[in-house]
């Protein structure tokens, strides 16, 4: 499940504030590099959001032969999410 706005501004706030201490980035402030680093997990974030919508439309058009196969729904949108993940190179 994605994480909320206000769960990754809060670690983007943390990883930003992590950079700066360890001397790994160097900026006048903080706030760039927070920008920077929410920008990201935004983008990561919303690319798992498209990937588990797109699972949820296969197992839709799918749903007839996965009911009688008895299979469980979230043990498949798992597998299925996956896979998918795998074959566009998505890392989870």
């Amino acid at each position: 499940m994605a994480a909320p706005d206000a769960r990754l501004a809060a670690c983007a706030a943390f990883v930003a504030r992590r950079l700066l201490d360890s001397g790994l980035v160097k900026a006048g402030s903080g706030a760039p590099v927070r920008k920077a680093v929410e920008s990201v997990l935004v983008f990561d974030r919303d690319r798992e959001r498209d990937l588990e919508a797109e699972v949820e439309k296969l197992l839709r058009a799918h749903g007839a032969a996965t009911l009688g196969a008895g299979v469980d729904y979230a043990e498949m949108f798992r597998k299925a999410k996956r896979l998918l993940a795998e074959k566009k190179k998505i890392p989870l």
